[in-house]
């Protein structure tokens, strides 16, 4: 009988406080819709192998867990330096080297052209020098032509004409005949001191010959006394 009892109080309870509570809750507000984009056929496939599950929600994962950025040395494939894996990698060695050989044939010819149109330059800048110099000397001797000053210098240093032997008119040539007086009667004495050292009685000791004797100039007169 007390069992009887107890439960029907207890559920007039619970009746009570939904009703209670119901009649306490007001309507939701409306908010943004929320619309999902449906899955592909490859991600509906993917789902159906673990190993792909698992890196969908890997990629997927926010919560307490550090997402793996690349670095900035690799390139998105939407940029201008992006290079597939394939590509980094030397795939045709035979083209490479063909374009070793034909850069090393391209450095050589240019090295010959560049040794050959140094040469030519040189060459020319020779000639062109030489014609220089060639029409240098032909003006000179133009001008040396046409001015007489220049016949100066087939003048002899001394007063004296080699051509016919005699000196010039003037003091210059009376000072150069004096000096060469001067030497010769110096010479003179000096052979004349020399023979009578040799001998002091006129003759040959040997032969017993008579020793011509040293002719002696007269001493030669300064200029202007």
């Amino acid at each position: 009988g007390t069992t009887g009892r107890r439960f029907p109080q207890r559920h007039r309870r619970t009746r009570r406080w939904l009703a209670t509570t119901r009649s306490a809750m007001t309507a939701p507000e409306l908010g943004d819709v929320v619309n999902l984009q449906p899955l592909t056929r490859k991600e509906r496939l993917s789902q159906q192998y673990r190993e792909d599950l698992e890196k969908m929600r890997l990629r997927a994962r926010r919560e307490k867990y550090c997402r793996y950025e690349e670095g900035g040395v690799d390139q998105p494939p939407e940029s201008l330096g992006y290079i597939p894996e394939a590509e980094r990698f030397i795939t045709d060695i035979a083209s490479i080297e063909k374009n070793e050989r034909d850069a090393l044939f391209a450095k050589k010819q240019q090295q010959q052209y560049t040794k050959r149109m140094g040469r030519a330059d040189a060459e020319e800048q020779r000639w062109r020098t030489i014609e220089m110099t060639h029409q240098m000397e032909a003006a000179k001797l133009s001008e040396m032509r046409e001015n007489s000053t220049f016949a100066r210098s087939n003048k002899t240093s001394m007063p004296y004409n080699p051509i016919n032997l005699r000196y010039d008119d003037g003091t210059d040539g009376e000072r150069l005949r004096y000096s060469d007086d001067s030497l010769r009667y110096r010479g003179a004495l000096r052979a004349e001191h020399l023979q009578q050292r040799m001998t002091s009685t006129g003759y040959n000791p040997i032969t017993g010959e008579v020793i011509q004797k040293v002719t002696v100039p007269n001493a030669p007169m300064m200029p202007g006394r």
